[in-house]
């Protein structure tokens, strides 16, 4: 998650941003929560669809890829054709900001 104020990466169980040191609420942290599914940036194999589904519910990645695998395998070809409908169908994912880094002033 990133603060809202100043962009710098910040814990989900924080109240307060540890660079700029404004309180907000979690929900203020990320204005665009994960509410639907997403196809992320990263980690990405081809297009992100078995990262946006075990991302959403929490799965582990691996697992998921192998069962989506084995289901393309057991319906002779159907996986493929629903991975594409979902690529095309599953927004992706918003780019996260940079921390920012702020350089001080060294005494001379």
């Amino acid at each position: 998650m990133f603060c809202p104020h100043c962009a710098s990466q910040i814990l989900p169980e924080a109240n307060f941003c540890p660079a700029c040191g404004r309180p907000f609420a979690a929900s203020q942290a990320n204005p665009y929560t994960q509410t639907r599914i997403v196809r992320p940036r990263n980690p990405r194999a081809i297009a992100g669809v078995c990262s946006g589904f075990a991302l959403h519910y929490g799965w582990d990645l691996l697992l998921t890829r192998i069962l989506f695998v084995v289901f393309t395998l057991i319906t002779s070809g159907l996986g493929v054709l629903l991975y594409i409908a979902a690529w095309i169908l599953l927004p992706d994912a918003l780019y996260a900001l940079p921390p920012v880094t702020v350089r001080s002033s060294s005494p001379q």
